[in-house]
C-alpha cells in the first residue's frame, strides 16, 4: 500500500515512528513534516490557495490511503477530492476539545475517522450524527524514546512533562509543588512559587533525545490531565465538554511508558482498564503512598518499570497503531459494526511483539 503522512502536530515523534512501523510493515509511506500551524480552520485566502497547491501534489502521487495529522488545515471540498481517489483518514489528536473550533466541520468528510478518547468521547460524535470512529490513542517507539530507566543515578523522585500555566493548566502546578518530594516541571509555569521548574525543553518536538536526557534522572513520571470543565468560558468551550472528563492518555504518558518509567496519573477505571500497569488514583494525594513506594524501593520500582515497559511493546507502540491502520482500512464497514464501547477499546486487539531489536 502507498502511504502519505500529511501534515503533522508539533511532535513530529508520532508520525516519524508510524512511518518507520508501517515501513516495517511493508509498505511505501511518505510524510510531509509541518506544513501549516493553526488551531482553527484555516480561512486566509493564501493559506487556502497553498493547501490546495500541496493537497493536489499529494493526489498527483496517486496514494493509497491518506492519513492527516492536522484537519484545521484541510477544507472539506481538499479533503473530498482527495477522496475521489484514495481513501482517506483523519486522527484526531486533541480530542474532543478541537470540536468546536474545528474537528465538527471536517471529520464527516474522511473515510476514516481516528479518535484520541475513551467510549464516552466516540458516543459523542456518534450522538451528534457523525461517523463511526476509533479510539487510537497516542504512541511512539524506541527510536524517538529508548528506554531509559535506571540508566543514570536519579537526580529527582518525580518528572511532570507538561505546561502548567493558564487557566486549564494552573491547578496541577499547585498540586504536583505541594508534594513532598524532590521534583520537577518540564513545560511552561505561570510562576515558580515552588522551586521546581526544570525549564521548557523548546526543541523537544523535534529531539526526542532531550527528553529521554531528563527521563533518565527521574524515579517516576506523574501525570496530571487536562480535566475539561477547567475550558469553560474559553473559545473551546461547548455545552458537552466538560461531562466528558479528561485526555484519556496526555502524550507524556506514552513517552514515559516508553522510556521505562514507573507511572502514576489522576484518573479512573477508564484508563487503568486498557493499561493496568499505570497506577491510577483520582486525586494527587491519593498517589502519594505509590510514588513513596517507587521513591524508596529500588526492586519495586524496577518491577514496575518492566510491567510498563511489557504492555507499551505490546499495545502502544507504533507498530500496533501501524497493524490496526492496515486492518481498518481493509475491513472498514465490519469493524464500523462494532458497539462504541468495543471500538473504544479495539486498539487492544492488535497485539504485537515490538521490542528495541524490532528495527
Amino acid at each position: 500500500m502507498k502511504i502519505i503522512l500529511f501534515d503533522t502536530i508539533l511532535e513530529r515523534h508520532l508520525a516519524e515512528s508510524l512511518q518507520r512501523a508501517l515501513r516495517y510493515l511493508g509498505h511505501e509511506v511518505d510524510f510531509t513534516d509541518l506544513i501549516l500551524h493553526g488551531h482553527s480552520m484555516i480561512e486566509k485566502e493564501k493559506d487556502l490557495e497553498f493547501m490546495w497547491q500541496k493537497v493536489k501534489e499529494v493526489e498527483e502521487k496517486g496514494y493509497d490511503l491518506f492519513i492527516s495529522f492536522r484537519p484545521m488545515n484541510l477544507t472539506v471540498e481538499m479533503v473530498s477530492y482527495l477522496g475521489s481517489s484514495m481513501k482517506t483518514a483523519i486522527w484526531l489528536s486533541d480530542d474532543p476539545v478541537l470540536y468546536k473550533n474545528c474537528y465538527k466541520h471536517v471529520v464527516d468528510a474522511y473515510d476514516i475517522v481516528l479518535h484520541c478518547g475513551y467510549t464516552e468521547v466516540l458516543k459523542f460524535y456518534e450522538d451528534a450524527g457523525h461517523v463511526k470512529g476509533f479510539n487510537f490513542p497516542f504512541w511512539t517507539d524506541h527510536i524517538s524514546f529508548p528506554v531509559v530507566f535506571n540508566k543514570h543515578v536519579p537526580e529527582m523522585d518525580l518528572v511532570f512533562l507538561g505546561n502548567m500555566n493558564g487557566q486549564v493548566r494552573r491547578k496541577r502546578y499547585l498540586e504536583f509543588g505541594a508534594l513532598p518530594f524532590v521534583k520537577k516541571v518540564y513545560g511552561l509555569v505561570d510562576s515558580d512559587p515552588y522551586g521546581i521548574h526544570g525549564g521548557f525543553l523548546k526543541e523537544a518536538y523535534l529531539h526526542t533525545n532531550l527528553v529521554s536526557d531528563v527521563l533518565a534522572r527521574a524515579k517516576v513520571g506523574v501525570s496530571i490531565p487536562q480535566f475539561f470543565k477547567e475550558y469553560n468560558g474559553l473559545d473551546y468551550d461547548f455545552p458537552e465538554l466538560a461531562g466528558l472528563g479528561y485526555f484519556q492518555f496526555p502524550s507524556r504518558i506514552i513517552q514515559y511508558a516508553a522510556s521505562g518509567l514507573p507511572i502514576a496519573a489522576v484518573g479512573d477505571s477508564r484508563m487503568q482498564e486498557v493499561y493496568p500497569a499505570i497506577h491510577v488514583q483520582q486525586s494527587i494525594e491519593e498517589l502519594t503512598p505509590y510514588l513513596s513506594k517507587v521513591a524508596n524501593n529500588r526492586d519495586f520500582a524496577m518491577k514496575e518499570s518492566a510491567k510498563i515497559i511489557s504492555h507499551f511493546q505490546q499495545y502502544f507502540s507504533a507498530l500496533s497503531r501501524a497493524e490496526m491502520l492496515i486492518s481498518l482500512c481493509n475491513n472498514l464497514k465490519e469493524l464500523q459494526k462494532l458497539t462504541t464501547d468495543e471500538r473504544a477499546k479495539l486498539f487492544l486487539d492488535y497485539s504485537v511483539n515490538y521490542n528495541i531489536d524490532t528495527y
